[in-house]
C-alpha cells in the first residue's frame, strides 16, 4: 500500500472497529456511553419485564449491536441507588423489578384507568402547548393524527364488542 492509500485508510479507519456503530443512528434517543444515560435505560427495560444485571448488560449490548456493553461496576451500583430510592426491588427470582412506588410516582399503573389518566394529563399538556407554541407543536401533527386514528379504532372495537 503506498503512502496515499495508507493516509486514506487512516482517515477512514473506525477506531471502534464495529460496523454496527454505523447503525447507531437508528437507536434515536439512546446515547450509549454518555454520562447519566444508564438510569433511564435501565428503568425503560424494567418497565418491560423484571431483569437482573446480566440481562440488562446483554440487552444494552444487543441494542447497540455489540458496540456497547456496560460493566457490572456501572450496573450494580445503579441498582443499589434505585433500591435506596425505593424505585426497584429484587423479586423472588432475584431479578429487579419496578416497585409500586415507582409506578405511582411515574403515573404508570397496572390498569387501564392509570394509563388513561396519564394520557389525559399528556393531552392537557399538548393543548396548553398548542396555545403557547402552536408552530412547535405543528411539527408533530402527523404523530398526533396517527394517535387519533389508533384511538378511534380502539373506540370502534370497544363499541362493537370485538378486539382491536
Amino acid at each position: 500500500m503506498n503512502g496515499d492509500n495508507q493516509e486514506r485508510e487512516r482517515r477512514h479507519h473506525r477506531p471502534w472497529g464495529n460496523s454496527g456503530f454505523r447503525h447507531m443512528e437508528r437507536l434515536g434517543r439512546i446515547q450509549f456511553g454518555q454520562r447519566g444515560f444508564l438510569r433511564p435505560q435501565i428503568i425503560q427495560l424494567l418497565e418491560r419485564q423484571p431483569m437482573n444485571g446480566v440481562d440488562i448488560m446483554n440487552e444494552l449490548q444487543e441494542m447497540s449491536q455489540g458496540w456497547y456493553r456496560p460493566s457490572p461496576g456501572s450496573i450494580y451500583p445503579l441498582f443499589e441507588q434505585l433500591e435506596k430510592e425505593g424505585l426497584v426491588a429484587k423479586n423472588k427470582d432475584g431479578k429487579f423489578e419496578l416497585t409500586a412506588a415507582y409506578r405511582e410516582q411515574s403515573g404508570i399503573g397496572d390498569d387501564a384507568g392509570s394509563a388513561l389518566s396519564v394520557m389525559e394529563s399528556n393531552t392537557s399538556y399538548l393543548e396548553d402547548l398548542q396555545r403557547t407554541d402552536g408552530a412547535g407543536l405543528s411539527k408533530h401533527r402527523e404523530r398526533i393524527e396517527k394517535l387519533r386514528r389508533r384511538l378511534e379504532a380502539l373506540n370502534g372495537a370497544l363499541q362493537s364488542g370485538s378486539g382491536p
